[in-house]
């Protein structure tokens, strides 16, 4: 869903290697450091049946609030105020090659602050992916909004075109944004949610100063 693959956060890596409002969660840690910002990505054990990370790709990597910073200004025009780091990671489905999930983070000193830059994120997807239809997939976030878009293949070697359903959820989860990119969802958006309680429950917990499971 392109415009706002605008978060995809590049480079600079640090150190090592709609759906309605959940409710109220109050954060003890602010993730201000690159090990807080892998650990609340989905790791490879931790993925729902039938992911992997593909050969070659990245584990969970930590973006500098350098780089976070510049992207998220340039990207959605915000302030992004008290903007920390920013991660991502992505995932290959095991029984379609063609079909990745993209997984991103921008933290921040405090909620309020990831607000904004949770709205400016949903109108991003509302302004420029006219395609985008808002739907409604219940997540455990204080705010999300789940978007759907029909995306058509061409075929290869005279084959017809095919049409699939890319899904796209944006979350805050206390002082965290959290951007979810899959190139083909379920029409019932089965795999969109389990990702999306999957990436919550792993901010909530790094938020709250445990250590992530998996």
């Amino acid at each position: 869903m392109g415009a706002v693959a605008a978060l995809t956060l590049g480079a600079a890596a640090c150190g090592s290697d709609g759906g309605g409002a959940g409710s109220a969660f109050q954060a003890k840690v602010v993730l201000s450091e690159p090990d807080q910002v892998r650990d609340a990505l989905p790791s490879e054990t931790s993925l729902p049946s039938g992911w992997k990370r593909s050969s070659g790709a990245k584990p969970p990597q930590a973006v500098t609030q350098a780089d976070a910073s510049a992207t998220c200004r340039k990207k959605l025009k915000a302030d992004c105020l008290g903007l920390q780091l920013g991660g991502n990671v992505r995932y290959k489905s095991v029984s379609s090659t063609a079909n990745d999930i993209r997984l991103t983070l921008l933290t921040f000193d405090k909620a309020e602050n990831a607000g904004p830059v949770f709205e400016a994120l949903v109108a991003s997807f509302i302004e420029d992916e006219g395609a985008a239809r808002k739907i409604d997939v219940k997540t455990a976030a204080e705010q999300s909004q789940a978007f759907e878009k029909d995306v058509d293949n061409g075929g290869d070697s005279g084959e017809a075109a095919t049409k699939t359903l890319a899904g796209t959820m944006v979350m805050r989860i206390g002082a965290v944004v959290s951007l979810i990119e899959l190139d083909e969802d379920e029409r019932d958006h089965k795999t969109l949610k389990q990702f999306a309680d999957l990436q919550a429950e792993r901010v909530k917990r790094v938020q709250r100063g445990q250590k992530a499971e998996g």
